[in-house]
C-alpha cells in the first residue's frame, strides 16, 4: 500500500483537535482540563474515557485503550494506519495527502500479516474448487445449497487434514517473493506452536473455511467449520491479532456495503450460513455477528452505513436471548431497532430455503418495534401476571431503555413499557434512572493500566520512577534535567526503560517529544496505551502525596540505584577472593560516599559500578 509522507502525517495530526475527531463517535463532556465520555471500546456506563485536549491523546482507565488521534480512528474503524490518516484529514476538512513510496514502519509491520492471510485465502479456495482434497468440503457446501457463484464471491475454502500443509506451503522459499517466517504465520493466527516447543502446526485442519474481511475488504481472519462429525469444536475462529480485532469486525459488511447504503437498513443474523443464504437469494443488506454478542464498536461501524436495523434470530428462547444481547449497542449508537422472531426450529438459512426470498422479506417488513419485542422477551423470563414478575420484568427492560440516548424515544419506550407490563409509569421512570446510575460489570484492566497499587503506597520506588517518566514526556525543560542525570537503563522497570529510551532518542534527533508524536512512532499498541496512561496521570498518580521538586525524585532515584549496587557488592564479598575483596571494599566505600553526597545535596561522582563476573574487569569505571 502506498505510504503518506511523514510531513503530511505530522501536519494533519497537528492541525486537527482530537476532541473534535473523537466527538464524531463519542459524546464528550468537559471536565476540568480533560473531556470525558463513555468508552466506545468496552461496555461502559460510567464515563471512564478521557481525552486530553492539551496533550492530544485519549485514555480509558477501565479497559486500557489509549493513544493519539490516529490510534483512535484506526481502532474504532478497524482500518490501517494510512487509512486512519486519510480519515482524520477528511474529518478535519484537510486535503487528503497524496501517497509516496516511502516505507512507514507502522504499516510495514502489518503488511506481512495481510499478505499471509491473503495467501491462506487463495490456498484454501484453490483446494476447495480445484483439488480433489476439497471434495468433502464442496459436497457439504452444495448440500447446504451454496452455489459456485457464492463460493467465489466470498472466496470460501477448504483447510486440509494434514497437520502442516499450510505451514509448508507458506514457508516455502520457492514461493514468489520468498516464504513467510513461522513467527509471522503464528502472529496472524494461521499456525500454532507445538507444546513441546519444537515446531508448529496448522490451526485449521479438515474444515470448511470462511474468510472474514474488514470493511476495507482485506482478509483479517478465518472462521472454520468442522467436517468431521466427531470433532469437539464445530467452529473455530482466528484469534485476535494486530490486524484482527473481533469486536470491530462485522461479517459481510464489506460485501454488503453498497446495499446497506442504498437500503439504509441492515438485516442482522447470527451465523455465516444465514448470511450466505440471504446474500445468495439476493438480499445483500445483511451482516452476521458470527455467533457472538454485538459490540458497541460494531454498532457504531454499522451506523455509518444504515439508520435502521432488523434483528433476525431463531424463534426459540435462545434466539430471543441472542437478539436481546444485540439491542443495547444498537440503540446506544442511535440505530432504530426492530426484531423478527422466526418460527421455532427455523433460522434465516432454513427459512429462506423453504419459503423463499419474498416470504422472508415479508416477515422482515412485519418486524415488531423494540418495545414489543422487549415485553415478549421478558415474558419468557418472568411471570407478568404476578406483581413480583412485573417488577423483575421492569428492571430487565429499564436497563435497556436507560441506554437510549434520544430523550423523546426514551420517554415513548417508558410509556409503552408501562402500558404493556401493567405498571405505573413513574415506577418505570425510577427503574430507568436507577439503571443509569448503578455501576455495571467492567472488564478487567488490560496492559496499559497504571493505577497506583497498594504495594506502591508503601514502596515509593515505582511511584518515583513513574513521576520521573511523566516529567520526561510532559515537560521539556524538566526532561533536560532528568536526562542529564539519569540514563534510561537506570530505570528498574523494563517498560519504563523502553519508554525513556524512546524519549531520549526523540530528543537526540531533534524530533518532537509530544506524547501524540511519540505514539505515532510506535508499532506496539500496548506501549502506546501505557504512554497515554502515564501522560494523563500528571498530578493524579498519587493525590495523597505532596508533589516534590524533580531534583528530589532524581536524588531518591540515585540513592536506590546505589543501594542496589551496595547490596550486590555485599553479596559478592561473601564469596570473593582476598584480592577481589579489596576491590569490592574500595567500590563499597565510593558508593557510600556518593550516597552521603546525594543525601546532603552535594555533587557526586556517579561512577559506573561493574560487578565481578567471569571476566576480569575493573570494579569501578569513572570515565
Amino acid at each position: 500500500m502506498p505510504r503518506i509522507p511523514e510531513e503530511a502525517i505530522d501536519r494533519i495530526r497537528d492541525s486537527v483537535d482530537i476532541v473534535d475527531v473523537v466527538s464524531e463517535y463519542v459524546q464528550l463532556t468537559a471536565r476540568g482540563r480533560n473531556h470525558v465520555g463513555l468508552c466506545p471500546f468496552h461496555d461502559d456506563h460510567d464515563p471512564s474515557f478521557n481525552v486530553s485536549q492539551e496533550k492530544q491523546i485519549y485514555k480509558c482507565f477501565v479497559c486500557g485503550a489509549g493513544g493519539n488521534v490516529y490510534t483512535f480512528v484506526r481502532e474504532i474503524e478497524g482500518i490501517s494506519f494510512v487509512e486512519s490518516v486519510r480519515k482524520v484529514a477528511e474529518i478535519g476538512g484537510l486535503p487528503v495527502p497524496e501517497p509516496d513510496k516511502r516505507m512507514k514502519a507502522k504499516e510495514e509491520a502489518f503488511d506481512p500479516l495481510y499478505q499471509s492471510m491473503d495467501l491462506a485465502r487463495k490456498y484454501f479456495n484453490h483446494l476447495l474448487t480445484v483439488k480433489s482434497e476439497g471434495r468433502d468440503a464442496l459436497d457439504y457446501l452444495k448440500g447446504r445449497g451454496v452455489d459456485n457463484a457464492t463460493i467465489e464471491a466470498f472466496s470460501l475454502g477448504y483447510a486440509p487434514k494434514a497437520w502442516d500443509h499450510l505451514l509448508r506451503v507458506a514457508t516455502s522459499p520457492k514461493r514468489r517473493g520468498g516464504g513467510f517466517s513461522p513467527e509471522i504465520l503464528e502472529k496472524a493466527g494461521l499456525i500454532l506452536a507445538r507444546n513441546s516447543g519444537n515446531g508448529y502446526y496448522d490451526r485449521f485442519r479438515h474444515r470448511v473455511v470462511f474468510p472474514i474481511r474488514a470493511h476495507t475488504g482485506r482478509v483479517v481472519a478465518f472462521s472454520a467449520r468442522a467436517l468431521d462429525a466427531n470433532e469437539q469444536a464445530k467452529y473455530i475462529n482466528s484469534p485476535e491479532s494486530p490486524i484482527y480485532h473481533k469486536s470491530a469486525i462485522l461479517h459481510g459488511l464489506y460485501e454488503g456495503r453498497d446495499a446497506l447504503r442504498k437500503e439504509k437498513r441492515a438485516l442482522i443474523v447470527e451465523g455465516q450460513m444465514d448470511h450466505l443464504s440471504l446474500f445468495q437469494f439476493g438480499i445483500e443488506n445483511v451482516v452476521a455477528t458470527s455467533g457472538t454478542a454485538l459490540t458497541i464498536q460494531q454498532a457504531k461501524l454499522l451506523r455509518r452505513y444504515a439508520e435502521h436495523a432488523v434483528l433476525i434470530f431463531d424463534g426459540d428462547r435462545a434466539g430471543m436471548s441472542a437478539a436481546s444481547r444485540g439491542i443495547a449497542p444498537l440503540i446506544e449508537s442511535g440505530i432504530d431497532v426492530r426484531v423478527v422472531s422466526l418460527p421455532d426450529g427455523q433460522d434465516p438459512d432454513t427459512f429462506i430455503r423453504e419459503h423463499g426470498k419474498n416470504a422472508l422479506l415479508g416477515v422482515v417488513n412485519e418486524s415488531v418495534p423494540l418495545i414489543d419485542f422487549l415485553v415478549s422477551w421478558v415474558g419468557t423470563l418472568e411471570d407478568l401476571t404476578t406483581s413480583d414478575g412485573r417488577a423483575r420484568a421492569t428492571h430487565h427492560i429499564a436497563d435497556l431503555i436507560g441506554r437510549v440516548t434520544d430523550q423523546t424515544l426514551r420517554h415513548l419506550l417508558i410509556r409503552d413499557a408501562s402500558e404493556r407490563i401493567g405498571i405505573e409509569e413513574s415506577v418505570v421512570i425510577q427503574s430507568v434512572q436507577d439503571a443509569q446510575k448503578s455501576p455495571r460489570p467492567r472488564r478487567s484492566k488490560q496492559q496499559g493500566e497504571t493505577t497506583v497499587s497498594l504495594a506502591e503506597q508503601f514502596d515509593p520506588r515505582p511511584r518515583q520512577e513513574r513521576e520521573l517518566l511523566i516529567q520526561l514526556m510532559t515537560d521539556n525543560e524538566t526532561a533536560d534535567i532528568v536526562l542529564e542525570q539519569i540514563r534510561p537503563e537506570d530505570f528498574t522497570n523494563s517498560i519504563y526503560r523502553q519508554i525513556a529510551k524512546i524519549v531520549q532518542n526523540q530528543r537526540n534527533n531533534g524530533w518532537s517529544t509530544s506524547v501524540a508524536h511519540i505514539v505515532d512512532c510506535l508499532t506496539d499498541d500496548g506501549l502506546a496505551r501505557i504512554i497515554s496512561s502515564l501522560s494523563l496521570e500528571t498530578g493524579i498518580s498519587n493525590p495523597d502525596q505532596v508533589e516534590l521538586p524533580v531534583q528530589d525524585y532524581i536524588n531518591a532515584f540515585h540513592q536506590r540505584r546505589i543501594d542496589r549496587q551496595i547490596e550486590e557488592l555485599n553479596r559478592q564479598m561473601r564469596n570473593a577472593s582476598a584480592d577481589d575483596q579489596i576491590k569490592l571494599m574500595q567500590a563499597h566505600k565510593q558508593l557510600t560516599l556518593d550516597r552521603k553526597a546525594i543525601k546532603e545535596g552535594s555533587s557526586f561522582s556517579q561512577p559506573e559500578v561493574k560487578m565481578i563476573g567471569e571476566a576480569a574487569e575493573p570494579i569501578l569505571n569513572d570515565e
